[in-house]
């Protein structure tokens, strides 16, 4: 909700900077790489849907390298987002998350329900 928007965006940014991303199999590895350069170009062109879809990306979005091969993405998060957009309508498969501001509770109830998937979805207060 608006009041506590900006302290959650804050929250989730410092969170993902913590955030390890490596080879899956490394102890203490938290994310690891996507499961092919398919799906890493898709990610990528996500990001590139959400900037055209007037989302801000707050945070990471990056292809990192590491030690080992794999297709390794920084987790992305995008503000300024709404339901209509691609980013929040369609199934990524990829670390990237879209955060819809909302007035109230009721308001969020509605953006969470309005969509044709079967999904999961938190609402933090």
């Amino acid at each position: 909700t608006d009041g506590i928007h900006d302290r959650f965006v804050n929250a989730v940014i410092e969170r993902l900077k913590g955030l390890k991303v490596d080879d899956a199999l490394k102890e203490g590895t938290e994310m690891g790489p996507v499961v092919d350069d398919a799906q890493l170009q898709k990610n990528l062109a996500y990001l590139e849907i959400g900037a055209e879809e007037g989302a801000t990306l707050a945070y990471g979005g990056e292809r990192l390298k590491r030690g080992t091969e794999g297709f390794y993405m920084a987790p992305a998060l995008f503000t300024g987002t709404h339901n209509d957009m691609r980013i929040n309508r369609e199934e990524i498969f990829g670390p990237i998350a879209g955060i819809i501001r909302v007035k109230d509770y009721e308001t969020a109830l509605v953006v969470a329900n309005d969509t044709e998937f079967g999904l999961s979805a938190g609402i933090c207060t």
